[in-house]
């Protein structure tokens, strides 16, 4: 398997967790650039209007920056990690408070022709 990586592309501290980003990102590997973006624009999730801006930024340097065709290029991997967690409070009852956690990732994807 020879493929070339032609974009890095990452977003860190994404508001969302690896676990439900997980769900968008497989949708996307392997396929065509512009075919990712436009199946992104019909799924109903958060994730998928994060990924998408992250593609169409790919896009964009693609075209700007390394003067190639994006229609060419193919989403060789996309995956997703943790990043670090936001501690939150909420105030309870008998004057307690109770912790809770937002979750963090950090989404990265590689550009390029693949075979």
């Amino acid at each position: 398997m020879s493929s070339i990586i032609v974009e890095k592309v990452s977003l860190k501290n994404a508001p969302v967790s690896v676990k439900k980003a997980a769900s968008v990102l497989a949708l996307v590997q392997g396929d065509n650039l512009l075919l990712a973006i436009d199946k992104l624009r019909l799924v109903n999730k958060k994730t998928a209007k994060i990924v998408y801006k992250l593609l169409q930024s790919a896009v964009a340097n693609i075209q700007n920056n390394k003067k190639m065709d994006p229609s060419k290029m193919k989403v060789l991997r996309i995956w997703a990690t943790k990043a670090p967690q936001l501690r939150r409070y909420r105030f309870g009852a008998r004057g307690r408070v109770k912790p809770y956690t937002k979750y963090r990732s950090n989404i990265f994807a590689e550009i390029g022709y693949g075979a």
